[in-house]
């Protein structure tokens, strides 16, 4: 009985192994994924990624994907401080001019290279924005959310009503001058942020200073080489840049000083602002406002800027929201499964309703997409006549060089700054930056 006893436990135990190996096989292991990104409290892209979300538990019940993050103004600081102390979130939804610098942070790297994962497929021409996620061969993001350029909406009866035609807006003096017809009649032309949010320097660096330098940090379209003696913060094309910023904020009044886009925002739904720069997101953010404004906005693309006889056209930065895998993660071929799962048919679909461009190249130009989606669209066929992308460099030390800059925007546009003296003083902690 005793041996009896024992060979009934040895192949009850057995057994037991064998129907646990294959429930694990079968995908029955509970998984949770954390997935840390700074949209989730929009409610157009909570709404997406709920369905996102819900959709794929009917396809991995087993796999729980947890979404945290702050707000913009934080999410950032929030990221680094969770990688330097080793419990970042597994997945980050992250933007690709971040992806180096917090790659970085730690000796060997944060983010797992993809490539192990992706079995030599063409992510790239597949997916918007892949061709940004790769550094020094290895791809340590992957394009697969929503992307979006940036335009001018514009609010039809405040334009009328002050004497301005939209499509007359070709150029940064058009826009002068059709921001000048609104301050007649009390209305400013763009809310513009003069706060630490880093859109103080972006929307002034898409709109006019990367259009006529080719670089807010760097020449040649950011590319490099990436030393203290290319640094061209100062160059006489941001200064021009600049000054056309400040004065059209400060000296004419035509700008409305706004601390945060929620502010810049509101200006536009209450028409204290005729103008919003802004990307696809923005159509369903009215829509969620109040879906009786859509009837009375329309998009025109940014301006081309006319500088020393020449003419610049647009060249607003494209914004992919990408998602990095952690090394630390400990179900990375979990986290892999779902992220690729973002890619697909049905999720890019999904994905549509939080008002930016999928990532699926394919579905983003389909006749589907064009009739769902006509004013999201719109930016897509913006591309054609915009300028080649110019982001901020790839680099570890865009960090520091992008806070210096903030710094410097909002001392010229918040303060009133000397521009030279200003972006002097920035090209030289730039460059010590560099130096290091």
């Amino acid at each position: 009985m005793k041996k009896l006893s024992i060979g009934l436990l040895v192949l009850i135990l057995l057994s037991l192994a064998a129907c646990k190996g294959k429930a694990e096989k079968a995908g029955d292991r509970q998984v949770t994924i954390t997935l840390a990104t700074s949209v989730y409290v929009e409610d157009p892209h909570r709404k997406a990624m709920d369905a996102l979300l819900e959709a794929y538990k009917k396809i991995a019940p087993n796999v729980t994907i947890e979404i945290y993050g702050a707000g913009w103004s934080t999410y950032w600081d929030n990221v680094t401080t969770e990688i330097m102390g080793n419990n970042e979130a597994d997945i980050m939804q992250i933007y690709p001019e971040n992806v180096a610098t917090y790659h970085n942070l730690r000796t060997g790297g944060v983010f797992v290279d993809l490539k192990k994962f992706m079995n030599n497929q063409d992510y790239v021409s597949h997916l918007t924005g892949q061709d940004m996620c790769e550094f020094d061969g290895e791809a340590l993001a992957l394009s697969n959310y929503a992307w979006g350029t940036t335009g001018l909406f514009y609010r039809k009866s405040v334009l009328r009503e002050s004497g301005v035609d939209p499509q007359e807006i070709k150029t940064w003096n058009d826009f002068i001058a059709a921001s000048a017809k609104l301050k007649r009649k009390g209305v400013f032309g763009l809310g513009i942020i003069t706060s630490s949010h880093s859109f103080v320097v972006s929307e002034w660096a898409r709109m006019l200073g990367r259009v006529v330098s080719g670089g807010l940090y760097f020449p040649n379209g950011e590319k490099g080489p990436f030393t203290a003696d290319n640094i061209q913060v100062n160059n006489a094309a941001n200064l021009w840049a600049a000054r056309q910023w400040q004065d059209y904020l400060i000296k004419n009044e035509y700008g409305k000083t706004a601390p945060d886009p929620k502010d810049k925002r509101e200006y536009f739904y209450n028409g204290l602002a005729a103008f919003c720069y802004d990307g696809p997101w923005f159509v369903g953010m009215i829509r969620e406002y109040d879906s009786s404004l859509m009837d009375d906005v329309g998009i025109i693309p940014a301006p081309a800027v006319e500088y020393e006889g020449q003419t610049y056209q647009p060249n607003p930065t494209m914004y992919p929201l990408v998602m990095s895998l952690s090394k630390n993660c400990k179900n990375p071929d979990e986290a892999w499964a779902f992220m690729n799962w973002m890619t697909s048919d049905e999720a890019q679909q999904i994905a549509a309703e939080c008002g930016m461009i999928p990532a699926s190249v394919a579905y983003s130009t389909s006749a589907e997409y064009k009739t769902n989606y006509p004013q999201s669209s719109l930016f897509a066929e913006f591309l054609t006549s915009y300028a080649p992308q110019v982001a901020d460099p790839f680099i570890p030390q865009q960090g520091e060089l992008s806070q210096i800059m903030i710094n410097a925007a909002q001392e010229m546009f918040a303060s009133g700054g000397d521009c030279q003296a200003v972006l002097d003083q920035a090209a030289e902690k730039c460059k010590a930056v560099m130096s290091r």
